[in-house]
């Protein structure tokens, strides 16, 4: 597997992935930081990269990330087309009055993560039942990101941290010191893996 990533190196989970990319799974994955994909031929299966010609069996490229079409769509994709601004006290949108805007799609510093959407889902849902009894929202939300990341068949690191609104930038911000990484990939990780899986996906689509 090649990896071709044109962030300067591994951003999430620094320890864990360094050590699954060139311990683990080393002369099975070839990481290459700072890269640049110039074309990619479909009908050929190659990519053109400042790392060279690779002719692949499967090629999954992804684009720089953005909300999706129903956002933008909608006029709401205000920051610079890829995020909608949001009021993070509610997720109200900043360009569309009564419309919310949660999970990836929304402009804030918390992280793409689906724990992160069902946690703002929560804080916009709150805000809205407060609305409709004449109520503001909660002044003081506070969110946690956690993800779990299956190195092996049977063991996975994990991440968390904790972010708090912060009235001075009307802007929810990591709380300092929160950041929390597993110290090593373990079994005991990968069993609580699956069972934070199972409970979010309850939760969300219950």
């Amino acid at each position: 597997m090649i990896i071709l990533d044109a962030n300067p190196g591994i951003t999430a989970e620094v320890h864990a992935f360094t050590d699954a990319f060139m311990n683990v799974h080393a002369g099975v994955i070839e990481y290459h930081p700072n890269a640049r994909i110039d074309s990619i031929d479909a009908s050929t299966l190659t990519v053109a990269s400042s790392v060279g010609s690779i002719t692949a069996h499967v090629i999954n490229a992804i684009p720089p990330h953005r909300a999706g079409t129903v956002v933008t769509d909608a006029g709401l994709a205000d920051q610079g087309g890829r995020w909608a601004s949001v009021n993070q006290l509610s997720y109200e949108s900043k360009v569309a009055a009564g419309i919310h805007v949660i999970g990836d799609s929304a402009g804030t510093a918390q992280p793409k993560a689906g724990h992160i959407g069902n946690q703002l889902g929560k804080v916009c849902a709150d805000a809205i039942v407060r609305a409709f009894g004449g109520l503001p929202p909660d002044p003081a939300p506070v969110t946690n990101s956690a993800c779990y990341s299956p190195i092996t068949m049977d063991t996975a690191s994990w991440l968390t941290a904790v972010f708090a609104y912060d009235p001075a930038t009307q802007a929810m911000a990591a709380v300092p010191d929160s950041f929390r990484e597993a110290a090593s990939r373990s079994s005991d990780g990968f069993s609580k893996m699956n069972k934070w899986f199972s409970a979010l996906m309850a939760e969300t689509f219950s």
